[in-house]
């Protein structure tokens, strides 16, 4: 979770859209554009352990999960 807050502040505070490396792969910053493209399964990666932790966190107010973005690409 920290990391995704740094870089909701890098990008949406800062502009700064860099691609970040890990491991020798490179990757956009943002959960739909790095985390979703391997951890599709919403309810495994993230509901848990929000639930576990019990926060409630406002991500999905804007961002869509990869099944959400697919049913909306089969509509237009």
């Amino acid at each position: 979770m920290k990391l995704l807050n740094e870089w909701r502040d890098a990008v949406l505070r800062d502009n700064d859209r860099a691609n970040v490396k890990v491991g020798g792969k490179e990757y956009r910053k943002g959960l739909q554009m790095a985390c979703m493209q391997c951890h599709t399964d919403k309810e495994k990666f993230c509901d848990s352990c929000h639930t576990y932790a019990a926060v409630s966190p406002t991500c999905w107010d804007c961002h869509l999960t990869p099944a959400e973005a697919a049913s909306k690409k089969e509509t237009h």
